[in-house]
């Protein structure tokens, strides 16, 4: 049987997917902040399911706690075969974390490298193994630049872009991966979850959230290309794309834009965190 990991399993496009992945006969583990609301999507999942569902209560902006976490999975698991980051968090006002990063960026897109980096051993010994992250429209997640001299984002603070400049820069590492990976037979792809329900704007101004509620009807209940992109048969081998309604879209960075990031994610980590990445180079 399968085994995968998802964060912000708890609600909107995660959720939607986490109960599909058990459909799929996974073993699912998935992440998040809201105990009472894990343990209880735990414990229905189990009742309707022969699969095995673990909610686990962890704080994706703590990156000790990360790493800490990493380590007793894989004290407890032999292999891994989906490693979704799905996560992701837009804040009005910049909040920063105990290790000292902005919390948008720690949790959308640091914790994201470093559970894709830390669990290769794992995805090494799956089945059709996937490394799947959450993304957006092409056309706003490709046409974003990250300032590496303001990945603190305290310069103009913008809660909305540094959403989306934290979903461009774990975009850009799907295509950093997907080359770091191709020998060990990973695939690693990113999705559009497309107009899903869920729980994005609870931190914006009541403008936005009421804004959320109107059109909450007229959004979908579950990503339907997020679960085609982390179950799908049809696209075993395929890596390094963007989907988009069940279609790869080719990203295709600069090359020295992926490296450059790659270097000051390292060293962003390394520096605050002490936490050295699995792939060294």
């Amino acid at each position: 049987m399968k085994t995968a990991l998802i964060t912000g399993g708890t609600s909107g496009v995660g959720l939607s997917i986490v109960k599909q992945l058990v459909q799929h006969n996974f073993n699912v583990f998935f992440i998040g902040t809201n105990i009472d609301k894990g343990l209880g999507i735990e414990t229905e999942l189990n009742k309707k399911n022969s699969t095995r569902s673990k909610f686990i209560n962890l704080d994706l902006s703590d990156l000790t706690k990360v790493k800490e976490f990493i380590k007793q999975f894989k004290s407890v698991h032999n292999k891994l075969d989906l490693l979704l980051n799905v996560a992701g968090v837009m804040l009005l006002k910049q909040q920063e974390t105990k290790q000292g990063y902005d919390k948008t960026f720690t949790i959308g897109y640091l914790s994201a490298f470093i559970l894709s980096n830390e669990l290769i051993p794992l995805l090494e010994k799956g089945t059709n193994s996937r490394i799947v992250n959450v993304s957006g429209k092409p056309s706003h997640i490709k046409n974003v630049k990250l300032d590496f001299n303001n990945l603190d984002f305290k310069k103009n603070y913008s809660g909305f872009k540094t959403a989306i400049v934290t979903i461009h820069a774990k975009t850009v590492l799907t295509e950093i991966l997907s080359e770091k990976l191709i020998d060990k037979n990973i695939d690693v792809n990113a999705f559009h979850p497309g107009i899903v329900k869920s729980d994005l704007a609870q931190n914006m101004p009541l403008i936005l959230k009421v804004l959320a509620k109107i059109m909450s009807p007229l959004m979908a209940k579950e990503s339907k290309n997020g679960i085609y992109t982390s179950t799908s048969k049809e696209i075993i081998g395929i890596t390094g794309k963007l989907f988009v309604n069940k279609k790869p879209v080719l990203l295709n960075f600069d090359e020295i834009y992926k490296a450059k990031l790659w270097t000051a994610t390292k060293e962003m980590i390394k520096q605050k965190s002490k936490i050295y990445p699995t792939l060294k180079k």
